[in-house]
């Protein structure tokens, strides 16, 4: 070979393992930088970690909570601004919890917004603090949606972002991560960074995106364990509220029937939760007259309660010294009208009995007619329908002229049976009512042995008859027995 050839060949050949060696060295030292920035990142996320245990343990409230989620990615991302928001699954929408102190526009800004938050910063923050996101469209819906994080290199040019161009968001890198725990969606968290236009620097670094979504999936956990302590402690108190009601209202029902010398009553309350829409009461009219009401709220629960409760004052006030059960209902009526929801009425049956006598006089506001057991006819049963309408319906013209006072008589031996209609719609495992039928049956094989195991028996035919399930209804009894 020939020698000035083979040296110039060696020179080439030394000139290109110099090259390679020099761009070995200088990729050893970029991946020696990036190694060293990922431990940085990653000491960061561990303290993030170490910080949101101990932050549960000292004040697992929701706004602390959300405060060091959002202030904790930022930090650890090195990001500028950073968003949480949750899920309203009511109103379908995302609601922001907590903003950061730099602001992250992640959401579409209008014309007339961008113009008054260039005069005046803090009319963003205001918009920002109030306004929701779609859970459906846009980048932080599609982020909940599909149940993936999303990166944004610029915000603007993103075919999901459902706004314009602005200062406020141009140049803006956008990373979203879902918050769900099980299979509970809780929310979108958000971070932005403001980068060079040129796209060569993209903001977030593919290692910030991983550090992200690993953040956003611990904080998931941290949200989820928060927001179950939260339920909890709420059911927990509200469940301590209804049993406290349960137990006012309860107070508010008779202890005993009123000692009457002509007359014995008895009477059951069974409410179907802890607070009832059923109500009935022994009213002291005079030394010789009682009233007997008995009333069933359209609704259950508290609201049902609260109307009761309102319905028993009324009554208690009206009947002092007033010997006709309409005038009393009309005056009830016009009391609530006012104050009654549309979707609510109140069905009602009020009778005064005067001890030395068997007249008794009777209003009906729509309620379940009462059963009359006649005794010396070997125990038929009479229905007493007078006419009515419930109250709380019409402001009065109406109601005072259908219920009117209907007169009765009871002999010795005679029961009266009052009742709500969570006794006759009790359901059996086919879902057949117990119905009318069946209960003037039990009241005419029962009424000679007298108004306690009247009200006895029948509570063992509805338990019987249902096969002992879970009450649905409200369950009210009231047995006026004639001696």
């Amino acid at each position: 070979m020939n020698s000035p050839i083979y040296l110039i060949l060696i020179a080439i050949l030394l000139a290109v393992v110099v090259l390679l060696y020099r761009r070995l060295n200088k990729k050893i030292a970029q991946l020696s930088v990036e190694k060293e920035a990922i431990e940085v990142e990653e000491h960061r996320l561990f303290d993030f970690l170490h910080g949101l245990g101990a932050a549960l343990q000292e004040d697992s409230s929701p706004p602390s909570m959300h405060r060091y989620i959002v202030n904790g990615v930022i930090r650890v991302v090195k990001a500028d601004a950073g968003v949480l928001y949750l899920l309203d699954t009511s109103a379908k929408k995302l609601v922001p919890v907590c903003l950061s102190k730099q602001l992250a526009p992640v959401i579409p800004l209008s014309a007339d917004l961008v113009k008054k938050a260039t005069d005046n910063a803090n009319s963003l923050r205001s918009y920002l603090s109030l306004a929701t996101a779609k859970m459906d469209s846009g980048l932080l819906g599609k982020t909940l949606q599909d149940e993936k994080p999303l990166f944004a290199p610029a915000l603007t040019k993103h075919p999901l972002f459902e706004g314009s161009s602005n200062p406020f968001q141009e140049n803006l890198a956008v990373m979203t991560a879902p918050l769900i725990y099980g299979k509970k969606k809780i929310g979108v968290l958000a971070v932005t960074k403001h980068h060079s236009a040129q796209p060569e620097e993209p903001g977030f670094t593919a290692n910030d995106i991983d550090v992200f979504t690993s953040i956003a999936e611990q904080s998931s956990v941290a949200l989820g364990s928060a927001l179950i302590h939260t339920e909890a402690h709420e059911k927990h108190q509200l469940e301590q509220e209804l049993r406290n009601a349960s137990e006012i209202q309860r107070i508010l029902l008779p202890r005993s029937s009123p000692g009457l010398k002509n007359y014995h009553l008895a009477a059951t309350f069974t409410a179907a939760k802890m607070v009832s829409g059923d109500y009935y009461d022994y009213i002291p009219v005079d030394d010789h007259h009682w009233g007997v009401v008995i009333g069933d709220v359209c609704g259950k629960g508290i609201p049902a309660s609260l109307i009761m409760a309102m319905c028993r004052s009324v009554l208690r006030s009206s009947a002092g010294g007033q010997f006709s059960p309409a005038h009393v209902l009309h005056a009830l009526n016009r009391v609530i009208f006012p104050d009654i929801r549309e979707d609510m009425f109140i069905s009602l049956l009020y009778l005064i009995i005067k001890d030395d006598s068997g007249d008794i006089v009777m209003a009906r506001a729509g309620h379940d007619p009462p059963l009359l057991c006649h005794h010396d006819q070997e125990g038929s049963i009479e229905t007493l329908v007078p006419a009515g309408m419930a109250a709380g319906i019409d402001m009065g013209d109406v109601f005072d002229r259908i219920v009117q006072d209907y007169r009765f008589t009871m002999k010795t031996g005679d029961v009266l049976l009052l009742y709500t209609d969570g006794v006759t719609e009790t359901l059996d495992a086919e879902g057949e009512e117990f119905g009318v039928e069946r209960l003037s049956d039990v009241l005419k094989a029962s009424h000679h042995e007298g108004a306690d195991v009247v009200i006895e028996k029948i509570s063992a035919a509805l338990k019987d008859f249902s096969g002992h399930d879970q009450q649905i209804d409200d369950i009210t009894l009231i047995a006026v027995e004639k001696r």
